[in-house]
Parts: structure tokens; C-alpha cells; sequence
């Protein structure tokens, strides 16, 4: 997950509740982190026209890794098991707007990651910088 996403201490705090009280699911909406109740989900869809940030990164709060190969072909790989049936539905209704929408958008979601690495690589100091 993005190390600039989880420095914002509000962020840090929500999923952390996410993730340690029963009920919640993580929701990304414009790049923010929102912790919904399981039994109000359904009033929090999600968009056919996502934004490739809130693609990656509602995955990422809901466990999953995104994998860019060689090719720039882009794998989301699923924990081994989700927190809830409800974090699992999630990741998964967020995926299929990937594959039913995103049309053509598969080039920006490689490019989003590849420049996100490139900026985690720039956070990271070189042996010299030590």
C-alpha cells in the first residue's frame, strides 16, 4: 500500500479500526478512507467509473496486492482469507468494474503502479544516503 496513503494519521486510525472491529469494511471514495458498517454497504456501490487510485488502493485496504509482470499485464491476488464474507464481496464487485469497465484503462492502472513504485523507490535512501 502506498506509504503516503497510510502517513496520514486519520488514515492510519481508520483502518486500523477496519481492521480490529467487527462490523466495518474499509471503503475508499476519492481517495479517502471511510470505515461503513457490513450491514450498510450496499448503500456504498461501486462506481462503474472508478478512478484507477481508488481501484488500487480499495483493494490494497481490503488485503489484496496488485502485481504488475514484465508486460505491464497488471494480477490482483487475494489474501488467503478476507477478515469477512463482506471484505471478500467487496474486493470482488471491485473487480469485476475492472474487468467489465475498464476498457483500454488497463495501461493507466499499470502506469499508476509503475509511478507508484518509482516514488516508493525515491522514499527509499540509497546505501550512500545511509
Amino acid at each position: 500500500m502506498s506509504h503516503s496513503f497510510l502517513s496520514d494519521p486519520e488514515t492510519a486510525v481508520v483502518l486500523r479500526i477496519c481492521q480490529t472491529s467487527p462490523g466495518f469494511v474499509p471503503v475508499i471514495l476519492r481517495g479517502r478512507l471511510f470505515p461503513v458498517r457490513e450491514v450498510n454497504i450496499a448503500d456504498y456501490p461501486v462506481s462503474s467509473d472508478l478512478s484507477v487510485e481508488d481501484f488500487v488502493l480499495g483493494l490494497e485496504v481490503l488485503g489484496c496486492r496488485l502485481v504488475r509482470n514484465r508486460v505491464d499485464d497488471v494480477t490482483v491476488r487475494e489474501p488467503p482469507h478476507f477478515r469477512s464474507p463482506a471484505w471478500a464481496e467487496r474486493a470482488r464487485q471491485i473487480q469485476a468494474v475492472m474487468s467489465d469497465a475498464w476498457e483500454g484503462r488497463r495501461t493507466a492502472l499499470s502506469d499508476y503502479l509503475h509511478d507508484r513504485e518509482d516514488l516508493a523507490g525515491a522514499e527509499t535512501p540509497t546505501l550512500s544516503e545511509r
